[in-house]
């Protein structure tokens, strides 16, 4: 009895440090996905030898004013994600990481009152475009260089170490099928540019609870391109620093249901200043409506179909905002489904 009271209590301990801690505004995020890089990978310690291979389907909606300057148009932004990750472990240490995203994106502008433009006279809508393709792909290392176990209490620790990158493999060049133009930055599939990550996962495993603990951080350089109309030139997307916690409790033999909490700061991105082009001062200004704070409760279950393949599904739910400018936010669906290949 006493190992049981102590063990939860430690449970309840964190998660009251969690209550408490979501109230500071260190953690942030702008209209994207919160936490782990490489959480389709899993975060159990790897097995020497063995494989992953995860399908992880994503949905999310976002909308801010457009970005140009004296905008008062809103864009919307419908987003969903076909995310295949393989990861293989050629050490008890040592997961290799590559994921490959297939994108659809649905945008829109909406067109304001009376705006002689609307493709509907009278009608919401200016534009709109629905990019599909790959999107920029993800590969990256998590080395567990410190683990602990106990097998008297029946619990097991460890650390590791996460680093990767974004690669510019998505689509920047989508034009509009009704003006012509780029649609707008954040509608493109990829960002033209390499986003370099680092981060830190904490584990701890009982017989049927599991504590979990990352924080991360990802930058971006300035996109790849010399094309002065491409919607990404001389852009560079915001550093953003994420993480969270998170619980699984395991309620049956195949059943487990978890609870995070999960953070993103986002800074706002940056591009040339359109008022001084081609004049002397600033080169570049943060772009309008971009970056902020978002700390999202996640709900979560999974399913252990059988020894070797686990179902799971998500919901980002968008508890506390504080973004730069006017956006907006609505919860993220995950669904997956996780093979492990001995």
């Amino acid at each position: 009895m006493y190992k049981s009271l102590s063990r939860y209590s430690f449970i309840a301990f964190v998660f009251t440090l969690v209550s408490i801690f979501i109230t500071d505004a260190s953690w942030a995020c702008s209209v994207c996905g919160c936490g782990d890089p490489l959480a389709s990978s899993g975060s159990a310690h790897p097995l020497a030898g063995s494989f992953r291979l995860d399908f992880e389907s994503i949905y999310l909606t976002a909308s801010a004013i457009g970005d140009a300057p004296g905008d008062t148009q809103w864009e919307s932004l419908t987003q969903v994600n076909l995310n295949t990750t393989l990861s293989f472990a050629p050490t008890d240490d040592l997961s290799l990481i590559v994921m490959v995203p297939i994108v659809e994106k649905y945008w829109s502008l909406s067109a304001g009152p009376g705006n002689e433009f609307a493709l509907v006279p009278g009608g919401d809508i200016a534009d709109t475009g629905t990019p599909f393709g790959l999107g920029d792909m993800n590969i990256g290392i998590r080395y567990f260089f410190w683990q602990e176990t106990d097998f008297k209490e029946k619990t097991h620790q460890a650390l590791a170490l996460s680093l990767g990158s974004y690669l510019p493999t998505g689509g920047t060049n989508i034009i509009s099928g009704i003006t012509g133009q780029p649609i707008d930055t954040h509608a493109q599939l990829g960002t033209g540019a390499f986003g370099p990550y680092a981060g830190l996962l904490y584990n701890h495993v009982w017989d049927d609870f599991t504590l979990s603990a990352n924080a991360n951080v990802v930058v971006h350089t300035t996109a790849y391109t010399n094309d002065i109309n491409s919607a990404v030139y001389e852009y560079t997307f915001g550093t953003s620093y994420t993480g969270g916690f998170s619980g699984q409790l395991k309620a049956t033999d195949t059943l487990a249901v978890g609870l995070a909490v999960e953070g993103r700061y986002t800074d706002s991105d940056t591009e040339p200043n359109p008022n001084d082009t081609y004049g002397p001062g600033v080169p570049t200004w943060n772009t309008p409506n971009t970056g902020g704070t978002v700390i999202d409760l996640s709900p979560s279950v999974y399913w252990n179909v059988s020894g070797d393949s686990v179902l799971y599904g998500k919901v980002q739910i968008p508890t506390i905002t504080q973004f730069n400018g006017a956006q907006t936010l609505g919860p993220t669906y995950v669904f997956g489904t996780q093979f492990l290949i001995h």
